[in-house]
Order: structure tokens, then C-alpha cells, then sequence
């Protein structure tokens, strides 16, 4: 008797099948999609970090600065006699590019000394050195004799989120620049001292202090306003 022996097929003749090409193409653009996603994000990071560093450098220079020339400007008028002309005392001159005050550095000094500071468009705000000079009016320097304080568009130069420069006229939000258009400004006479210290109410004759301010020329923004209590002025 012979024996037959028997193939069992898979159930209803089915076959294993693995991935089509078709399923490959749409994983692989899929993976491209998410790849280009990602590395778009990534150079969107790369960029607000790179000019919110440069911004933060720029801000804090121009701050910095800023502090130090009130500071300075408080020695305006130190030691000299209220009876001398303002404009002998501080003086704003260049369309108000330019600012030279006159004060005493040792008041056992016979001779006075001049500071001052000049804004350029596009370059920044540079100190003056101290010099020996007898009217603000005609103290002069020249390039070796300046500093410079803090650095404009020419030195900081932060790009949009699309990478192209800022156009003419555009700021940054929030940004402390030293854009064209801030000149320095005498305000006139101003109660100078906190809490009301000086009251004026009863001595309209007295001594007043000068207010200065860096802003623009059409007074729509400050970037810092000064009262000189040296500078008293005596009113009739």
C-alpha cells in the first residue's frame, strides 16, 4: 500500500507580503517633511538668539554709557561763580550734536578744566577728555582728544528674522538705540532736588537748577533727562 503524504498550503492560499515601494516614497517624504521642519525651527532659534545677544551687547554699551555721562554732567558748573554766564558754563552748540560744560576739579584749583560729549549719526556718543579751558563757549578737541562711549548703527548692526538689515527710519522693538535724530536739549529751569526739598512758593528769586535732556529733536522721546543743581540760575 502506498502512502501519499500532503502539502498544507496556508489558510485560502495566502502569502506573506512585505513593504511596497509605494509605502516607502510616503515614509521617506514624510521624514523629509519633518527634517525640513526641524531644521527650519532650529535656524529660526539660532537667529533670535544670535541678535538677542547682540541686542542685549548694544543695550547695555548704550546704558552704560548713558549712566556715565549723567554722572559726568553732574560736575557741571561746580565752582563756578553763579554770576558767570550760562553759556560760559554749559553749552549746547552743532544743532545739538555737541555738548562742553566748564567746572572746577579741585576747588583749591585756580584754573577750571572743560568735559564734554558729541553724538554722530551713525558712528555714536564719544566723551570729550577734560582739558584745561577758561569759557565752554570756545573749548575745542580734536579727534585724538575724544572717546568713544557707545557705538551706533555703524558698530551694532541686528538683523530681522528674515536676516536683511533694519531699513532707514526702522528700530528694533524695545531697543535702546543711538539712532539719528537725539540731540541734547536745555529744558530751562527746574526744581532739581527729590521731595520737594527746594519750595520756590515763598523765594520766587531764588536759585533754580537747569534741567538737560538727550532726546529728539522733535521731543517725542527721551533717552535720559538730567537736572545740574550746580548750575543755579538767578532769576529776577
Amino acid at each position: 500500500m502506498s502512502m501519499h503524504l500532503h502539502t498544507v498550503s496556508g489558510i485560502g492560499g495566502q502569502r506573506q507580503r512585505g513593504q511596497s515601494l509605494i509605502s516607502m516614497m510616503v515614509g521617506l517624504v514624510i521624514s523629509l517633511i519633518t527634517i525640513a521642519a526641524m531644521m527650519t525651527l532650529y535656524k529660526t532659534m539660532v537667529e533670535v538668539s544670535s541678535n538677542a545677544s547682540r541686542s542685549a551687547l548694544r543695550d547695555g554699551q548704550v546704558s552704560a554709557a548713558l549712566l556715565s555721562a549723567q554722572i559726568e554732567l553732574q560736575s557741571a558748573g561746580f565752582g563756578v561763580p553763579a554770576a558767570d554766564s550760562l553759556n560760559s558754563k554749559l553749552h549746547v552748540r552743532d544743532a545739538g550734536k555737541e555738548l562742553v560744560w566748564r567746572y572746577k576739579a579741585d576747588l583749591s584749583a585756580s584754573d577750571y578744566v572743560c568735559s564734554g560729549l558729541r553724538l554722530v549719526d551713525g558712528e555714536g556718543l564719544y566723551r570729550f577728555t577734560s582739558k584745561a579751558c577758561s569759557n565752554a563757549e570756545v573749548a575745542a578737541w580734536d579727534s585724538s582728544e575724544q572717546q568713544l562711549l557707545a557705538g551706533g548703527a555703524a558698530f551694532f548692526t541686528p538683523a530681522q528674522k528674515d536676516g536683511n538689515a533694519f531699513a532707514a527710519g526702522e528700530e528694533e522693538l524695545g531697543a535702546m538705540t543711538l539712532a539719528p535724530g537725539y540731540v541734547f536739549s536745555l529744558k530751562g529751569q527746574r526744581q532739581c532736588l527729590p521731595y520737594m526739598q527746594q519750595d520756590f512758593s515763598a523765594t520766587p528769586s531764588a536759585a533754580v537748577g537747569q534741567q538737560l535732556a538727550l532726546e529728539r529733536s522733535d521731543a517725542s522721546s527721551h533717552l535720559f533727562v538730567a537736572c545740574l543743581p550746580n548750575l543755579a540760575v538767578i532769576t529776577s
